[in-house]
């Protein structure tokens, strides 16, 4: 009798042990999801509040420097470069001031045709290009989880989501 019992006793554990797995897959799963979601956003929102700060920047400073003879030696504007694992700032005359990586399992995308820098005129329109200009911040794996940050010709950042 004794031994008929022990081996219940292993049966019921194994069993609950398989339940435990199943729930905590599904627990990873769904813990995933919202992992991908609150760090793309995240990640979204440091990059406007980074690009504000590069466009209030190149308002004061994104005039145009002359040598001697009245040529035009270059702005003073700082650069936002997009990299495939983030992005980092420059500056005209230090080069690269900071850097910033994103978060793991989040990717950004840059829509340029020419795949520029980020740059700013003197009156916070983007310089040299003729229409909106969008960056895209997504989930690896995940691809539709994502917002994009739109800097419109008229200077004005905003946050596009993808997600429902």
């Amino acid at each position: 009798m004794h031994a008929r019992m022990r081996g219940m006793a292993l049966v019921e554990m194994l069993v609950g042990m398989s339940v435990f797995a199943v729930l905590l897959g599904a627990a990873l799963s769904l813990g995933r999801g919202v992992y991908a979601r609150v760090a793309v956003h995240y990640e979204a929102m440091r990059l406007v509040a980074e690009l504000r700060r590069v466009q209030a920047i190149s308002r004061t400073t994104a005039t145009a420097l002359y040598v001697l003879d009245r040529r035009r030696a270059g702005l003073r504007a700082p650069l936002l470069v997009i990299r495939p694992g983030g992005y980092d700032i420059h500056h005209h005359t230090e080069g690269r001031i900071r850097g910033h990586d994103m978060l793991p399992l989040v990717r950004i995308e840059h829509d340029n045709r020419n795949e520029h820098p980020v740059a700013f005129e003197s009156n916070g329109e983007i310089a040299g290009e003729s229409s909106n200009m969008t960056i895209r911040v997504y989930a690896a794996g995940k691809k539709e989880v994502y917002e994009d940050v739109v800097i419109d010709r008229a200077a004005r950042i905003r946050l596009a989501r993808g997600t429902p």
